[in-house]
């Protein structure tokens, strides 16, 4: 193949490679941010409780938290709303990735190449679903880990405002960060597998 064609195929790969990452970013960003607004909006009652069932002039503790059934409706609510982003990641990031290898495999292409010609959906699943880096762990491993430090994460800064007194508004502000660095691990998964599919 000569240099013109290399080069043609490699631009192709490479806008259908930005165009699968920029579709999957605008799903994601809906996802984090729906689940972002209702996890928050639980953390916001559930601190203004605590606040409003210390007594006057005593500062609230963790154990004060604990005892709250609040609280753990809201730990029930949490866990339910990480696992339904997890899940939707997981599906969208599934689709987009096997669609991806399919693209790449049907870009390559060549009539006459029976390696090619056999490539198929069960082939582009058994790729998406491989550990190809050096810890071993597969994308949707990667999905669930982040999902499980967010809500570890979440959790530490709860506590860390009944410790320290932050005013509830701090408190969203500590959750938001939490949330966007969350989203950002996420994109960076979605960037390294793309890369690695091309």
């Amino acid at each position: 193949m000569s240099n013109y064609w290399l080069s043609r195929q490699e631009k192709a790969q490479k806008a259908r490679a930005d165009k699968t990452i920029e579709d999957i970013e605008k799903q994601l960003k809906k996802y984090y941010s729906s689940a972002m607004k209702r996890t928050i909006a639980d953390f916001e009652a559930t601190y203004n409780k605590l606040l409003s069932a210390v007594e006057d002039g005593k500062e609230p503790t963790p154990a004060d938290l604990y005892k709250l059934d609040q609280y753990w409706q809201m730990q029930a609510q949490l866990k339910n709303e990480m696992q339904k982003l997890g899940d939707k990641e997981v599906e969208l990031l599934s689709k987009k990735f096997e669609e991806e290898w399919i693209g790449i495999y049907k870009g390559i292409h060549l009539p006459s190449d029976k390696a090619f010609s056999t490539f198929s959906t069960a082939n582009a699943k058994q790729m998406i679903n491989s550990s190809w880096l050096a810890d071993g762990k597969t994308f949707s491993q990667r999905v669930w880990g982040n999902t499980e430090k967010l809500v570890e994460t979440l959790n530490e800064q709860l506590v860390h405002c009944v410790v320290t007194g932050k005013k509830p508004t701090e408190l969203k502000e500590l959750l938001q960060e939490r949330f966007n660095v969350s989203y950002h691990r996420a994109d960076t998964l979605v960037k390294t597998e793309v890369a690695h599919i091309e």
